[in-house]
Formats: structure tokens, C-alpha cells, sequence
């Protein structure tokens, strides 16, 4: 293998691991609260925008773990941390049971803004798999959310998890 071949495996298995959460890292959705621009009328529990962030990864919206609105134009779901972290990455898990396509063209938005116009992390692009990941890089906020821009579309997630560590003071002085 050239060097130049090696470094660029070593480059690109480093910016890879840097995106994943450490081993035993803390799951900050789950302390979180959530909301969405609708709710799915056609059940009390389904859809609920809480279920994205109940620690299961059930795929399938009728096992009731999957959140879910109704046909909105820029429909969203928004995560309030409740207090500042950097955000080092968001994982998404997607309905896998029908309509995975809904996600596409999804944006995941981070920043301190509870009206979801916060900078973006990240972009859905391939819906193939179940599990999205996207590398936010330390984008300090309070709110996580997904929005799907400028189209008509249900907004479907079965899980959301969010890894990061509080912003601390940066003026703080030490003696």
C-alpha cells in the first residue's frame, strides 16, 4: 500500500469514528422533551412525538415506538435538551414497516432557536437503512429537530439519539 493510500485510510476511519458515540456515551434524547408539528389523529398512543426518544428502535410504526404527523407542508419534530451541549452526532432510526421514502430530503437542524431554524448538521440522502447517522462536530444548541423543507409529507421517526457533552463557560478563569 502507498503512503499516500494509508493516509487517506487512516483520514477518512478517523473522521469516521469521530462521528460514532463513545462506548457507554449517554443517550441525551432520553432526558429530553419532544414535540411535533402535528399528531397523526387516527391513534391516541401511535405517533406520538415522545416515541422517538423511548429508548426502542422498533421499526415498525404499528408497534407504537414510531412518531407520526399528519400530511403538513415543512412538517417537523424538535428535541428541547434542555439546557446547551455540543453536539458531536444525531442518529435517526427510520419507519422500515412502509414509506421509508417520507425521510428523504430530511434536514437535521441543531442550535439554541425553539423555532427550528437552526443551522444544519445534516441532510437525509439515502434512506436504504434503517439507521441515519450524521456528524454534527461539537454544533452547540439546545434544540435537535428534523425538519422535511419545502414539500407536503408525513414526518415519521422511530428513534432519535443525540450524543454530545454541555457547553461549558469558555471564559471561565482558573487560578
Amino acid at each position: 500500500m502507498t503512503l499516500l493510500a494509508s493516509l487517506l485510510l487512516l483520514v477518512s476511519v478517523s473522521l469516521a469514528l469521530g462521528c460514532s458515540s463513545a462506548p457507554g456515551a449517554t443517550n441525551l434524547a432520553m432526558n429530553g422533551e419532544a414535540s411535533q408539528m402535528s399528531n397523526y389523529p387516527y391513534s391516541t398512543k401511535s405517533g406520538a412525538a415522545k416515541n422517538a426518544i423511548d429508548g426502542r428502535k422498533d421499526t415498525d410504526f404499528n408497534r407504537e415506538s414510531c412518531t407520526h404527523t399528519n400530511l403538513e407542508t415543512n412538517p417537523w419534530w424538535r428535541l428541547n435538551l434542555t439546557q446547551s451541549y455540543e453536539i458531536s452526532n444525531v442518529v435517526l432510526t427510520n419507519r422500515q414497516d412502509c414509506c421509508k421514502e417520507r425521510l428523504m430530503g430530511a434536514e437535521v437542524r441543531v442550535g439554541n432557536s425553539p423555532d427550528n431554524n437552526n443551522p444544519v448538521c445534516g441532510n437525509v440522502t439515502d434512506v436504504s437503512s434503517a439507521t441515519l447517522s450524521f456528524c454534527c462536530q461539537g454544533m452547540e444548541g439546545q434544540y435537535v429537530s428534523v425538519v422535511i423543507p419545502g414539500r407536503s409529507k408525513y414526518l415519521t421517526l422511530c428513534e432519535v439519539e443525540v450524543y454530545g457533552d454541555p457547553v461549558t463557560d469558555k471564559n471561565e478563569v482558573c487560578w
